[in-house]
């Protein structure tokens, strides 16, 4: 009997792991990452065309980790601030500049809503 309860919770466990990354997943679509800051000048790297266009705002997201009450730890985002795309560079990446906030090295970029 212990090893069916063993089963289960092991089962449980891998089911919830498996929602938790999907929930929290990033969408490689529209989804960038900053590979180099110059002040407030950005390149942002996408793994996915089309790219972003001219003019379009951008949110700079952080991530953070939280650990829920004694739970497994989960990926968060963080505003940092916004930026706009102001050219292409080529065909993964495209140059921004940091209008509010502040932004590091691997931050996560998304369109603003």
């Amino acid at each position: 009997m212990k090893s069916h309860a063993t089963y289960l919770g092991t089962a449980l466990l891998l089911t919830g792991l498996t929602i938790g990354t999907i929930a929290h997943a990033t969408d490689p679509y529209t989804d960038g990452w900053i590979g180099h800051v110059n002040g407030r000048q950005l390149d942002i790297c996408y793994r996915v065309t089309p790219l972003p266009a001219v003019g379009t705002r951008l949110q700079v997201m952080r991530v953070a980790f939280v650990i829920p009450n004694k739970g497994l730890p989960r990926e968060q985002f963080a505003s940092g601030g916004q930026a706009t795309v102001t050219s292409i560079v080529d065909a993964h990446c495209v140059h921004a500049e940091l209008i509010q906030g502040t932004a590091q090295r691997t931050d996560h970029v998304r369109p603003a809503r």
